[in-house]
């Protein structure tokens, strides 16, 4: 920072009655106030990255009686987060300018804050979980929650090590925590027969004033909310006897944004006295016991459910039987995709069929590297996977294709092996023995320069051999010509391959998967589509529905 243009944020914040109150390292800090449209709001302004990666800190340091308590985008010690992160990109070259900028947004934020109740209602339940956590006197207790039975009224708290200490968990199979436990290289977890108590709401929560810190505010928020909730939850209280055993009683609710979990200790000698009538316990909650402190907890959800549909605004692969052949360059990229998209996972399966040994030229543009050296592809993609994803369902069949007999047992079956006969092989069987199953195809074409995909089903559109004109002296000529230049092979010995970047693989990949994408959501046009990298010397080829060749030896008898 130089001095003109460190000179110029000292006059624009001396004019905004800011003074300076420390330098360290290049972190200058500023105190001052906010002139907001309902009074002003004093705060710490701290800039420690010139080049604006981060933005300011801007911290309230007093709070004003015109702001709530409870108040959105504000952390507990008084945070402010005025822009999302990237949201604006700062001038580096003009830091009075972005500083500028900073402060005012700050005063829009805390402006819609204080005067409109709906900004302040709405931001709050976007942001429920964080504010649900964070503020209280003790820091929250933290429980990760696996797989949960539709409608289970309990689960049974779990506790496994994660390497940075004891976790608590809650699933309703213990076989599931058994896995997460190998996966976090520990040994076997420790079960209990302590109950965490589970409700579920269709109603997004209610924005108190401020969060509740007891048992009392706890039950008139939770009327405020949700009658049938508290109702249930008073049930529980009443009538069941399991929850006096222990120390404390939790609880835990699954949420239109997520899962919300509270506790709190039980008294000692209240509760060994109401073990034979939990009505008694709950009246004493209803009492004196109301004042007793709530714990929110903080619950993360490991479970494959919310990992592989979180970030998806459709329905993933869960329940679908999906036969992959071919786990080479393609594939071992296809696989690991399309795992990540819930393979495996409910009702459903992913199986991995080559015959073949990965080698040393392989690991070049392949997903697995040199401990799966001289391993067969298939089981080595199956450990890798499995070792990433412990819960998915996966098969691995280290045989040709040609020897896997119920290839169409399956809801989709995807060739991923670029290899032109074997995809007329499995195109010929799909037609003559008319089979449901639609049979998704990709490679790479040339050296790279792009990649296609066919998808064919029972829906009319031309198939795997209807991209090469039947004219014997054209046989290997494409019907939709994409390339100006003959590829480059390279031959060793009576070995010859066709050499290709590693992104050519994680192209093809993600085109498949893309089609994929669009059959889950109800339709896979266009059926055949074609990618090419940038500069490439190539031919603009339309994704389209391929028609049908008249005299396609395959399909035009079918």
């Amino acid at each position: 920072m130089n001095d003109e243009r460190l000179g110029e944020v000292f006059r624009l914040l001396t004019a905004r009655e800011f003074v300076a109150t420390g330098t360290r390292a290049g972190r200058r800090s500023f105190e001052g106030h906010l002139q907001c449209s309902k009074g002003a709001v004093f705060v710490r302004l701290v800039v420690s990255d010139w080049d604006f990666l981060e933005y300011p800190a801007i911290t309230i340091l007093e709070h004003p009686s015109f702001l709530p308590i409870l108040m959105p985008h504000v952390d507990s010690k008084g945070g402010l987060c005025y822009f999302r992160p990237g949201a604006v990109v700062l001038d580096r070259y003009d830091p009075a300018l972005s500083i500028a900028q900073c402060l005012d947004q700050a005063k829009e934020v805390l402006d819609q804050i204080a005067t409109n109740p709906d900004y302040r209602s709405g931001d709050i339940q976007d942001e429920f979980l964080a504010h649900w956590v964070l503020g209280q006197a003790t820091s929250p207790w933290q429980v990760l929650k696996g797989s949960i039975t539709p409608n289970a009224a309990s689960a049974n708290y779990s506790f496994i090590d994660t390497g940075i200490g004891r976790q608590a968990i809650i699933a309703s199979d213990m076989a599931e925590v058994e896995v997460y436990a190998k996966a976090l290289g520990n040994s076997s977890p420790v079960r209990t027969n302590c109950k965490c108590w589970l409700f579920k709401t269709e109603v997004r929560p209610s924005v108190p004033d401020v969060m509740p810190t007891s048992i009392k505010e706890l039950f008139s928020w939770l009327q405020q909310w949700d009658r049938k909730i508290y109702n249930s939850i008073q049930r529980v209280l009443e009538r069941e006897h399991t929850y006096l055993g222990y120390s404390f009683a939790t609880f835990a609710i699954d949420t239109p944004i997520g899962w919300l979990g509270f506790g709190f200790d039980l008294d000692q000698v209240t509760r060994l006295g109401a073990k034979r009538s939990p009505k008694l316990y709950k009246q004493y909650l209803h009492g004196k016991g109301g004042a007793r402190s709530l714990l929110r907890l903080y619950m993360i959800d490991i479970s494959p459910n919310y990992v592989h549909s979180r970030n998806l605004s459709y329905t993933d692969l869960r329940d679908k039987r999906i036969k992959l052949i071919g786990c080479g360059a393609i594939g071992s990229y296809l696989a690991q995709s399309l795992v990540r998209l819930g393979a495996g996972l409910g009702r459903g399966s992913l199986t991995l069929v080559d015959p073949d040994i990965l080698q040393p030229e392989n690991l070049g543009r392949h997903l697995l590297g040199y401990p799966a050296l001289f391993k067969l592809k298939a089981h080595a993609m199956r450990e890798e996977l499995l070792r990433q994803f412990p819960l998915a369902r996966i098969e691995s069949i280290a045989k040709s294709v040609v020897d896997h007999q119920p290839l169409f047992a399956a809801d989709l079956v995807i060739d991923a092996t670029g290899e032109e006969s074997v995809s007329e092989l499995i195109n010929g069987w799909r037609l003559d023995r008319k089979e449901e199953t639609p049979i998704l195809h990709v490679w790479i074409k040339g050296n790279g320069e792009c990649v296609q995909a066919l998808w064919t089903d029972r829906g009319g559109s031309g198939c795997f051999r209807c991209l090469k004109p039947t004219d014997d002296q054209h046989y290997r000529d494409d019907r939709f010509k994409v390339l100006n230049e003959m590829p480059q092979k390279h031959q060793i010995g009576c070995h010859s391959f066709t050499p290709y970047a590693v992104s050519s693989p994680m192209q093809a990949a993600a085109l498949a998967i893309d089609t994929v994408i669009d059959w889950v959501k109800g339709d896979p046009s266009p059926r055949f589509r074609t990618r090419c990298i940038e500069n490439a010397n190539v031919r603009r080829v339309k994704n389209q529905n391929i028609t049908r060749l008249d005299n396609c030896p395959a399909c035009s008898t079918q």
